[in-house]
């Protein structure tokens, strides 16, 4: 095995975790997924905003999260009344989570990049059954971490949105009050099952992709006992 192969072993391994981790943002981080949280059966309603007026204001943020609105835009969103729909601090949070956002996506991307270009290169350098095994092992390094994480969430949730906050953003930046437009519209129930909900999506793409390493691990074996039986 040459260093090449080595290399491209380790950045599937290294990268594969990423890929399946912060794929589901694209599913999560949408106007669809609110509205899939707010048209579940016992889920909060707010104590200051009708439901349309609740979902226009979710979709201002989602918007500027996604980078269809400019701060200035997502500061001049108003209330069904003519107030401003977020205060100081929750504009200057949600500046702050675009960056995080942005991040995260452009890791991703990097991730995907680096994670196909691996593969391809194992493909044709006829290392098959070294990309199976690094498939694999990168679906049991990314089962390990999502593993440990939705288990702390699921011992003590309060203690887990805690850190997660503090991995991302300064002490004092992101909480609120309960009458204040993000908790009105994201509360707590909200971002519990999206936790879970990461977590299935993420089991499924792990499942998928050990299937593909374990398809890939058969083909050597195939190949090889197709040749024997041509052999005269």
């Amino acid at each position: 095995m040459t260093l090449l192969d080595r290399f491209a072993r380790f950045t599937v391994v290294v990268a594969m975790p990423v890929v399946l981790l912060l794929a589901p943002l694209h599913l999560f981080v949408t106007k669809a997924y609110v509205r899939h949280e707010y048209a579940q059966r016992g889920f909060p309603s707010s104590m200051r905003f009708q439901p349309a007026e609740r979902l226009a204001i979710s979709d201002a943020i989602v918007d500027y999260l996604r980078g269809g609105l400019t701060r200035q835009g997502l500061a001049a969103v108003r209330t069904s009344t003519g107030d401003e729909a977020l205060n100081t601090r929750e504009v200057d949070h949600l500046v702050d989570v675009r960056v995080v956002m942005e991040r995260l996506f452009r890791a991703h991307a990097v991730a995907t990049v680096a994670t196909l270009a691996a593969a391809v290169t194992l493909w044709l350098r006829r290392q098959r059954a070294g990309l199976a095994r690094s498939l694999r092992h990168g679906v049991v390094a990314t089962g390990a971490l999502i593993a440990g994480v939705v288990g702390f969430s699921l011992v003590d949730f309060d203690a887990f949105f805690t850190a997660f906050h503090g991995l991302f953003f300064r002490a004092g930046t992101w909480t609120f009050e309960f009458s204040d437009t993000l908790i009105q519209l994201y509360p707590l129930p909200l971002w519990m099952d999206a936790v879970w909900k990461i977590g299935v999506v993420v089991a499924v793409e792990m499942a998928l992709v050990y299937s593909l390493g374990s398809w890939l691990a058969r083909q050597p074996a195939a190949v090889a006992l197709a040749a024997a039986s041509e052999a005269p």
